[in-house]
């Protein structure tokens, strides 16, 4: 950085220009100012110029001085055989500064200074700090010599100005400042003072401060600078962490440490991650048993905090008080952080032992450059880098679900042995014995709910429900003897079943709200056409048990029976019902036997249909469809005759 002073529209390099130039300034040898030939009275002509070269010192000639009429215009001449070097690029330069002296302004450029030093992590920072150009007014120059002059500005400061083509030089220690001009063309020593305002341009960008009034400030604020830039992308040391006896390799592993306490303490809050803990147990059985317990995310606010408190054996790197959100407190958690070195086995079987509740915050699973605000948003709001080596809350709380499911699988045990026991003596018993219970407490749990729908005083949904889980209790027993599964009716759909029968047994409406069994008979009769392939069975039950008929309702009957065998006739298969439910049936209603027989789908298709194939029989024995057919409709009795079949 030069202050460069340019002469514009030179044709020649100042060098090759050296040889035609005549030198057009001096420096009085009394005064050390610059003087310009055309200044010098006739007293000062040839060698009484009181003139000095201000490059070499030599005495000057001062030729055709003071002269209104000549051939070669006035300048000024070294002695023969004076080795001039660069006298007239010398000369420039003074002249130069004897006309910004002249015009006493001065325009000081900006000033710049850098601070620069190598990270924890090896990363190179700059800090740039500036001073601000400025113009000033010059009170006084004074020459020091041909090299040097010294400026007093208006507002007291000094400059000192070093008339060089170089940047290498050394200001005095006493001068506050030192600014460098360059000029490197020695035409510039033969132009007259308005021509040198005139075509010397002064380039403000180029100038050079060797140093500044402001130095020690502005190397001041770019160390500061340096430093918080560096604290802020966490690649140096904080002033009161100490990493003199720390080895290179682990000092940003202290710095990192030592700033997530520090963030902590000063937070005074941290997230933690959800827990959860699952037991699963399998029973000799081969069912499996399970429970669960979680806990979510949550942010704990952290009070008494202390740094590196021993507990027994360790000393953890935080140890404090807790609360949730929720005001559940923690009275004491420890909060372990890593970098490198993860906590190994024996110092976590250390946490343990203590009982303490312990957060570890792994560092080494945060990757990336993180600046200081990142990383500590990132150390309190983020989760995924820290883990519980140690929760009180949830070491009870998978005790309690190994407890559980430990209880769970002797509850299932128990319940299977008493379940096997229990089916052992339903086996003992006679199933018509259960039967005739199951019929009673069917009988009982449908007047039950009759009286509730009827709105009766009496009536009561808790009787109801106890009638209800009666039946249900024998229809389990009847289960197990085989009752109550394949195609058959179900526990639940029984129901409609037996309260029809039950009413056309008794002659008045159970499960039903109808006063007599022809009104229950008539209900049935009308239901849609899905339902019509059991009518025939019903038709038998309400002969078999003679309801009341009047003798209008003894004709509709008949008409209805008319129907059934029209139909049947007919190869309709509306009224042809499979014996599904037949077992049941003969046992509740063992009076039932034949008229169930009787109406099954074969046994109507043989009775009204055309036979085209009669069965042929064999000394007085069934074969063929028709033996087929009753062993059908008579099971209990079907393994005896199983020989018959060839």
């Amino acid at each position: 950085m030069v202050t460069e002073i340019r002469v514009e529209q030179k044709s020649q390099t100042p060098l090759e220009a050296l040889r035609d130039l005549i030198m057009a300034w001096a420096r009085d040898k009394d005064t050390g100012e610059p003087v310009y030939i055309i200044e010098l009275g006739t007293d000062r002509r040839g060698s009484h110029s009181r003139c000095i070269c201000p490059s070499c010192l030599a005495p000057l000639t001062a030729v055709n001085a003071a002269k209104a009429e000549f051939i070669k215009r006035p300048h000024f001449r070294h002695p023969s055989g004076t080795e001039k070097h660069s006298c007239s690029i010398v000369a420039a330069r003074f002249a130069l500064l004897k006309e910004v002296q002249a015009d006493g302004w001065i325009q000081l450029p900006q000033v710049r200074r850098k601070a620069s030093a190598r990270g924890l992590s090896g990363q190179t920072y700059e800090a740039w700090v500036s001073a601000p150009a400025e113009k000033v007014r010059i009170t006084h120059v004074n020459f020091q010599d041909h090299a040097r002059a010294l400026l007093t500005l208006e507002d007291g400061r000094s400059l000192q100005v070093l008339l060089t083509g170089t940047a290498v030089v050394s200001p005095s220690e006493e001068i506050g400042a030192c600014l460098t001009l360059n000029i490197d063309d020695p035409e510039a020593d033969s132009l007259s003072p308005e021509e040198l305002r005139k075509r010397l341009v002064l380039l403000p960008d180029m100038l050079c401060w060797q140093s500044h009034w402001a130095d020690d400030v502005l190397n001041t604020r770019a160390q500061d600078s340096l430093e918080r830039q560096m604290l802020e992308a966490i690649d140096a040391p904080p002033p009161d962490l100490d990493l003199s006896n720390i080895p290179a390799e682990l000092r940003r592993e202290t710095v990192l440490h030592y700033m997530a306490k520090q963030i902590l303490k000063d937070v005074g809050e941290i997230r933690v991650p959800a827990i959860s803990h699952e037991v699963t147990k399998r029973a000799s059985t081969g069912e499996t048993f399970t429970r669960s317990w979680s806990k979510p995310e949550a942010t704990l606010i952290l009070s008494n905090i202390e740094l590196e408190c021993r507990l027994g054996r360790v000393v953890p790197d935080i140890v404090c008080e807790a609360k949730d959100g929720y005001g559940n407190i923690l009275p004491r958690l420890c909060i372990e952080i890593t970098v490198t070195n993860p906590i190994d086995e024996e110092r976590k079987a250390r946490l343990l032992k203590e009982g303490t509740a312990t957060l570890e915050v792994d560092l080494s699973r945060t990757g990336g450059r993180l600046t200081q605000v990142e990383f500590q948003e990132m150390l309190v709001r983020e989760v995924d880098f820290k883990n519980w080596i140690c929760n009180v809350e949830a070491s009870a709380a998978f005790d309690e679900l190994r407890r559980q499911v430990d209880a769970d699988v002797q509850q299932h045990l128990g319940e299977i042995a008493k379940a096997r026991k229990w089916r052992s003596e339903v086996l003992a018993m006679d199933v018509k014995d259960i039967g005739r219970l199951y019929l009673a407490a069917m009988t009982n749990y449908l007047q039950e709910q009759d009286l509730l729908d009827g709105g009766m005083p009496k009536a009561s949904r808790e009787a109801v429900e106890a009638a209800r889980v009666e039946v249900m209790r024998l229809a389990d027993m009847m289960a197990v003897h085989g009752y109550f599964g394949g195609t058959g009716a179900s526990k639940g759909s029984a129901v409609s079943l037996l309260s029809r029968f039950l009413s056309l047994k008794h002659d008045r409406g159970i499960g039903y709200r109808m006063s007599t069994g022809f009104e229950v008979l008539n209900a049935i009769w009308q239901s849609g056409s899905g339902n019509r392939k059991d009518i025939p069975m019903y038709l038998a039950a309400a002969r078999l048990w003679k309801i009341t008929l009047s003798e209008k309702q003894a004709g509709t009957l008949k008409s209805w029976r008319i129907e059934v065998k029209r139909s049947i006739e007919a190869g309709e298969d509306t009224y042809l019902r499979q014996p599904s439910n037949d077992s049941l049936l003969r046992l509740l209603f063992p009076d039932l036997r034949d008229a169930l027989a009787e109406t099954t789908k074969n046994a109507l298709e043989d009775r009204f249909r055309l036979k085209t194939n009669q069965p042929t029989r064999r000394d007085g024995y069934l074969s063929g469809a028709e033996l087929e057919r009753w062993l059908r409709d008579h099971p209990e009795s079907a393994p005896m005759w199983q020989h018959l079949r060839k």
